[in-house]
């Protein structure tokens, strides 16, 4: 089973960068970019539809805008893997889904629908301290640990 789940995360991201690809060539091919809520709403009804089809990356893709021209796009799936290693005591995961669950907390009081199911139903880790784990999350991308282009530490530069 343990391969199952990395095959399907390997398949959930390489989904999910297919579908962010796919946004960049339709903002690069219209040549300006719309407006921020109008390009969200494409691509949340973009996702709706390859997720009824069965695409389960798509199912688990959260868009939010951000402001202006500013659009984030973030996936539930670490979910899946991250709250068990958390709750096995892996503070890395307990890291990373802390800032996961700030980034949605946040995308929900902005009226997020898809982010308010996501931080309401989880699966999150049993105990934690989540303002404590996000702040060791900002000391892992500063120190490397975590990489600067990793969801984690993107996440950190927009909260």
């Amino acid at each position: 089973m343990p391969g199952k789940a990395t095959d399907c995360g390997a398949a959930s991201v390489r989904a999910i960068a297919g579908l962010l690809a796919l946004v960049i060539l339709f903002v690069v091919a219209s040549g300006c970019t719309p407006p921020a809520q109008k390009f969200v709403d494409k691509i949340r009804a973009e996702a709706t539809e390859k997720c009824n089809e069965g695409n389960q990356a798509a199912c688990h893709t959260i868009v939010q805008a951000l402001g202006g021209a500013k659009v984030a796009i973030e996936s539930t799936a670490p979910l899946e893997t991250q709250t068990p290693a958390c709750n096995a005591g892996k503070q890395d995961a307990c890291q990373q889904i802390a800032v996961l669950h700030g980034e949605l907390s946040s995308w929900c009081s902005m009226g997020n629908g898809q982010a308010c199911s996501a931080v309401n139903t989880g699966p999150w880790p049993a105990k934690w301290d989540e303002p404590a784990l996000i702040d060791a999350a900002k000391l892992a991308c500063l120190s490397g640990r975590f990489k600067p282009d990793s969801n984690t530490c993107q996440a950190l530069e927009m909260m």
